[in-house]
């Protein structure tokens, strides 16, 4: 009886925390500006944004968790890195003491114009994560 009374415990435990069991991803956005609405057909998510060469654009990718019946927050990821053509682009240095350890950030200059995405791949709560910003970088009028 006793090992019957163990073994369901342990069964419960177990089910409980299944139940209680949470998912991760990322919240992207642009500082000092808008990603505007997520493309609903893209797969991965993928937004677009418009540029003017010699500009700097800083994007943020926040490690998020989001517990069963609870209120989703932010997580340091496992993993993250931002992708991108360094013909179009020119890697900056950004102000690191204005993020903290749950985001994963990088600043752009745009070089020149053209049409080109910068890639996002990371991992949080083992689950790997994508995301693409289409970037449209064009001479002003």
């Amino acid at each position: 009886m006793i090992r019957q009374t163990r073994c369901l415990a342990l069964l419960g435990v177990l089910f409980c925390g299944v139940a209680q069991a949470s998912s991760g991803g990322f919240e992207f956005s642009l500082v000092g500006g808008d990603l505007g609405k997520m493309d609903p057909d893209s797969e991965p998510p993928r937004y677009r944004i418009k540029i003017a060469p010699g500009q700097t654009i800083t994007l943020v990718a926040r490690g998020m968790a989001y517990p069963r019946g609870g209120a989703p927050g932010p997580l340091e990821p496992d993993a993250g890195a931002w992708l991108f053509d360094d013909a179009v682009f020119q890697l900056v240095p950004h102000e690191k003491k204005a993020f903290d350890k749950t985001q994963v950030v990088t600043s752009l200059k745009a070089l020149k114009a053209g049409t080109t995405k910068v890639r996002f791949v990371g991992n949080v709560l083992g689950y790997d994560r994508k995301c693409e910003i289409v970037i449209d970088v064009v001479e002003k009028k």
